[in-house]
Formats: structure tokens, C-alpha cells, sequence
């Protein structure tokens, strides 16, 4: 039992040098923190799941400060983040999935240009608003400067309402576990938009967890 125990331990100290050698952009794992290790482990066999089918998913390293878009097991693009927030961290699940992706604001159709109007661009991307992920986590997006006022301020009021009304049903309750875990990410104006621009529905999540709150 103790061998079968030890497999996914070797398997990571084993993948992770090979990957050290081909990349530098591995997060450093501290073999001394059982937690961080246990967390590592566990993103590496879900990982190893994902990158066995000819999908592109992400992975949110909160430990890196990186959101990672990946295929295959390899990276193919990523997008650093400049501050995050959590609630209930640890109860956030090993894989996710994204339930519906964030709505875009078409543009209007301008009878002149008729057929010759451009076609939605990574401009058009919202750069701040809500991913919904299952099981039960919700991912809020917002840029690091605000780029149209009104819209921030409508965003933040509508979460803010939200948020509220998460405080009085547990207050009511009494359940403090009754609320789903929020992660609160801040990224840079175009990443926001390209993230936005890559996700999908039912596109797989995964979250690597700090070891401390």
C-alpha cells in the first residue's frame, strides 16, 4: 500500500524534472510543503486526463499568478494575473467545467455597409464579467483600469447587489457554508478581453490552489 501511495508522488517528481528541462515557465513546487505537493499532484492527474483528448482548456495557477490556455499539455498562450481574491479556496473542485460563456455586445448593423461590415473582433470582448463554472464556482473577471466608467460601475453595483443578498440568505440561514467559493481575478485590460475571446462552453477549468489561504 505504501508503494501504490508513493506512484503519484514519483510520477510528478518525475514529469516535473522533465518539464524543468524543456521549460522554465514551471512554477517552482517547495518539496518541503506537503500541501503544496498534495496540491500539485492533484492538478497533474487532472491535467493528464485533460491533455489526453484534443481539447483546449484552462488552468488558473494561483500560485504562478498565471492564467495558463493550454492543449495537449502544452501551453499555448498565457496571461498573467495581477491580483486575486477567494472565498472558500479549498472547496473549489479538481476539474470544472464552464458553463456559459461571457455575452458579447453585438454590434449594431449599419445598413450602408451592408455585407462589408467587419466581423466580431477581440475588441468586441467584454473586459470585465462573470464565469459560472461547475461545480459550483463563479469566476469574476475585472480589469486592472476600468476602461468605460459606466460599465464598471454597473458591473460592480450588479455583483455588489449580488453579494448582498448572499450575506442575508446566511444570515437567515445560519449556514455559512450555504454560499458556492468566488475567485476574483484581475488582469490587464486586453488579457481580460482575450480570455473572454478564448472560452467556451463546457470548455474545461482547472485551479491550482495556494497552500494557504
Amino acid at each position: 500500500m505504501r508503494i501504490l501511495s508513493a506512484v503519484p508522488i514519483i510520477l510528478f517528481l518525475f514529469l516535473s524534472s522533465s518539464w524543468a528541462a524543456e521549460s522554465e515557465g514551471l512554477p517552482h513546487v517547495d518539496p518541503n510543503d506537503p500541501a503544496a505537493l498534495r496540491e500539485a499532484v492533484r492538478l497533474l492527474d487532472a491535467e493528464v486526463q485533460l491533455a489526453a483528448r484534443p481539447r483546449t482548456y484552462i488552468v488558473i495557477d494561483l500560485v504562478a499568478q498565471t492564467i495558463f490556455i493550454k492543449g495537449r499539455g502544452l501551453e499555448l498562450h498565457r496571461l498573467p494575473i495581477e491580483r486575486w481574491t477567494a472565498s472558500r479556496l479549498a472547496d473549489i473542485a479538481s476539474s470544472l467545467r464552464l458553463q456559459e460563456r461571457p455575452p458579447v455586445t453585438r454590434r449594431k448593423l449599419d445598413p450602408i455597409v451592408g455585407a462589408d461590415q467587419p466581423p466580431i473582433s477581440l475588441e468586441d470582448m467584454p473586459s470585465q464579467y462573470s464565469l459560472v463554472l461547475s461545480p459550483s464556482l463563479r469566476v469574476t473577471v475585472q480589469p486592472s483600469v476600468p476602461y468605460d466608467l459606466w460599465q464598471w460601475l454597473a458591473f460592480n453595483g450588479q455583483e455588489w447587489w449580488r453579494w448582498l443578498k448572499i450575506q442575508w440568505l446566511t444570515l437567515v440561514s445560519g449556514d455559512t457554508t450555504s454560499s458556492a467559493p468566488s475567485l476574483q481575478l484581475t488582469l490587464a485590460h486586453d488579457d481580460a478581453q482575450s480570455l473572454a475571446w478564448t472560452v467556451t462552453d463546457d470548455m474545461p477549468f482547472l485551479i491550482r490552489r495556494t497552500s494557504s489561504p
